[in-house]
This record gives C-alpha cells, structure tokens and sequence, in this order.
C-alpha cells in the first residue's frame, strides 16, 4: 500500500461509529455541493477581494487576541453545539461578498484555527464537518439575501431590507446548529435533552456575534443606520455576558492563590468530561499535595504559608497549557484538569510541575526579617479517562487521588499515573536518613 493511502486509511474518521460516519460524509459532500454550485452565481471584483482581504486580517487579529478565551470557554461549554468566535466574520462576509468568497473566508479561517489556536490537537475530520455546516449555513443565507431589496453582495435596504437579514441569519443559525445538534446525537444517542440543552442560553452569544458581524459590515458599506442596529444588539449581548462574569468571579477564584475555587473547578471538569464523552476524547485529572507544608507553617508562620501556596499555584499555572484547568482543592492540596491529553502528555505535564516546584524560592519578609523557602516539593497522582474502571468524575478524581496516595508512599516528590506499578520507596536526598516517609 502506498504511503498517501496509508496516510488517508490513518484518519481517525474511519475509527468513527457508522452512523457518526455516514453522517458526517453527507454533511460535507452537500457542502462541497453548495459552494461549488454557487460559485458563479456573482462577479468577483476587484473590491470585493479587497474586503476579503481586510476581513480576513481582521479575524485574524480577533483569533490572536482571544485564543486563552476561547480554549477557556471551550472547557465549560457542555455537551451542545459551541458557539466559536467566528461568526462576526462569517456573517460579515455573507453580507458584503459574494458567496464563492465567503466560503473562501470561511475555510480559510477554519484552517488557520485548527493549525494555530488548536495546534492540530483535534481531529482533522472534525474540523472539516465544523467546516462544513458554517459552508451551507453560509449558502443558505446568501441565497435568502439573493431575494433581498438593494445591491448584492451588500447590505439590503430599508427595514424591508433588515427583515431579510434577520430572516438570513436565523436560517444561518438554525441551520448550523441542527447540523452539530446532529452530529453530537449521532456520536452519543443516549445524551438526555437536559444535557444537550443545558447552555442553550449561551446562543445569546451568536445573536451578538451576528449583530457586530452586521456592525462590520455596515463599516465596509457606510450604512450608518444599519451599522447602529448592530452595534445596539451587539453591546447588549456583550454587557450582558461582562454583567454576568463580574458577578461569577469571587466566586470562582479562590483568594490565597488566583486559582479556581473547587465548586467552579467541579463544574468545569463535568462539563469537559460530558464534552469528552460525546466527542469521543480524552481527559486526564492530576492531583497535587504540597510535601511537608505544616514544617512551612511551623517554621515561618502562616503568612509565609500562604506566600507558598501562591508560589506553588503560579508554579502550577505556568506549567500547565492554557486551557488546562486548575483549582486549590483545599489546605495544601490542589487539583489540574486536563482536557484532550494523552498518557504521555499527563506525564510530561505533570513532571514540569514537578520540576518548576523544585525550583521555587520564596521571598518571605516578616517582623523586619527576611527568610527564603527553596526546598518545596510535591507529590502528584494521576488518571485518564476513558479507562476501564473509570465513566465518570468521581471515579476519575479518586484514581488520581488514589495515585497520588501511592507516590507519596513511594517517598513524595514524584509523579504516579493510575495503573502504574508502585515503586517501593527510594531515598530522599532532600530529607535526612531515617526520616519518616508516612504522608503527612
């Protein structure tokens, strides 16, 4: 078999449930259908690459400045279809391009996303299907604008104009969305409603998408009517998801180290596992325990205890990938989500924490008197899901916490990984012959 054919038999896509398989097929063949079929419905002029172009470079910008938000989001956004930041730019190119050059736009953006925000990390049939339903959404909504008063490609006129751009985008939106909400029953058909519906007020989220989408293309048009409209409906989407976050945030971050508090950590964690579930991926939890902490307190007091825990979170943070989650789970303990990793991952994330710990030096000023603590160390334990004995968080969370038990046993300052054999254990060089090595 040659090389390319052993390349393409290598896709994940094949490893994929029938029915998840015919489906998706479907979806991107009537999309390669759509586009090619629209393709010389218009002219392509000299302006209209040229606000190609300057769309392009400004989603880009967008796709820079908000990756950790985006990857962020991801983590909490369920089991139902997630609603990306593209759509401004999509939306924005229905309006003003002709359809061949906003499906242009729209590949073009869905390749640099997959290379540069995910890295490649998500399988590549994936992203083509995400593809593919914002490729026909787009087709359908340029041909209810086809019908539109005014020029074409361009922003309708009148409110009769208006009426057939809210008419295209609830198409556009109903349309991608049953196409994902297909594909997420196809992959796992015993999801509950509840659970596919439980963040189905975030699509107030696309309606201000959409809105600054026709705020932008009201900028390229000089519409200043229509471009109010957007900005109207955009600001309130916007305000209301801000009003929202500045209520939400003492209640997820803990106080002594920045991180996320164990209630917020939990919810985050079920939906990334419910997402893993329906998405047929990966999902590793490590836990942490600071070795020998109560010697931190004895010796410095609880003040410089906490300076500590602070160092040893932002240990943790800059260790971990920005979209991994992490929480103080309590005391001196904490706790790392981490979507989408492999074993081999989990072990090299966890060993870098390991690594950056030891090399802490903490500043402690009291009572006119300066000290430093620089011989931290931490034990981790670890645990994948899917495995075997593993369907759900709770279970996950006691194999880490179990595998953490076991390298502290094994004499602290290491990394375990549940299933892994125990070692017995071996000596210290940061501790003094004959000293206890019960877990505190």
């Amino acid at each position: 078999m040659s090389r390319p054919c052993r390349w393409v038999r290598g896709f994940e896509l094949w490893s994929t449930p029938r029915q998840v398989l015919l489906y998706v097929l479907i979806v991107d063949a009537a999309a390669l259908a759509a586009s090619v079929a629209t393709t010389g419905m218009l002219p392509v002029t000299a302006t209209d690459w040229t606000r190609l172009a300057v769309l392009f470079g400004c989603a880009i910008a967008h796709v820079e400045g908000s990756r950790r938000i985006e990857r962020t989001r991801k983590l909490t956004a369920g089991t139902g279809p997630f609603v990306d930041g593209l759509t401004p730019w999509h939306w924005c190119a229905v309006l003003v391009l002709p359809a061949s050059l906003a499906s242009v736009l729209v590949i073009a953006l869905q390749s640099y996303v997959w290379f540069r925000v995910w890295r490649g990390r998500r399988p590549l049939y994936r992203w083509v299907f995400s593809a593919a339903t914002v490729l026909l959404a787009t087709q359908a909504s340029a041909l209810v604008l086809a019908e539109a008063p005014g020029p074409h490609p361009g922003i309708p006129l009148g409110w009769i104009g208006l009426g057939f751009v809210i008419a295209a985008a609830v198409l556009r939106w109903l349309i991608n969305y049953a196409l994902i909400l297909g594909a997420i029953l196809a992959s796992s058909p015993d999801l509950r409603a509840s659970q596919l519906l439980s963040k189905f007020t975030e699509q107030i989220v696309e309606a201000g998408a959409m809105a600054f989408g026709l705020a932008a293309a009201g900028l390229l048009e000089f519409d200043v009517r229509l471009l109010v409209v957007g900005m109207v409906g955009g600001l309130i989407a916007f305000h209301r998801t801000l009003l929202l976050g500045q209520f939400r945030d003492d209640a997820r971050t803990d106080g002594k180290t920045g991180l996320h508090t164990p209630a917020w950590w939990h919810q985050i964690a079920t939906s990334a596992l419910q997402r893993a579930t329906a998405t047929r991926m990966s999902a590793g939890v490590l836990m942490l325990d600071l070795d020998h902490f109560k010697r931190v307190n004895d010796a410095h007091g609880h003040v410089a205890g906490d300076l500590v825990l602070r160092a040893v979170a932002d240990a943790i943070t800059e260790a971990v990938r920005s979209y991994d989650a992490a929480c103080r789970w309590g005391g001196e303990e904490f706790a790392v989500l981490l979507p989408e990793v492999t074993t081999t991952e989990l072990r090299s994330i966890a060993e870098r924490i390991l690594r950056q710990v030891r090399a802490l030096v903490v500043d402690i000023t009291a009572d006119d008197t300066a000290d430093t603590v620089d011989d931290l160390t931490i034990s981790i334990g670890g645990a994948l899901y899917p495995s075997p004995a593993i369907t759900d968080l709770t279970e996950l969370q006691v194999a880490a916490d179990t595998a953490l038990y076991d390298a502290k046993h094994a004499g602290r300052d290491r990394v375990h990984l549940a299933g892994e054999h125990v070692s017995p254990p071996a000596p210290n060089p940061r501790e003094a012959p004959g000293q206890d090595h019960r877990p505190l």
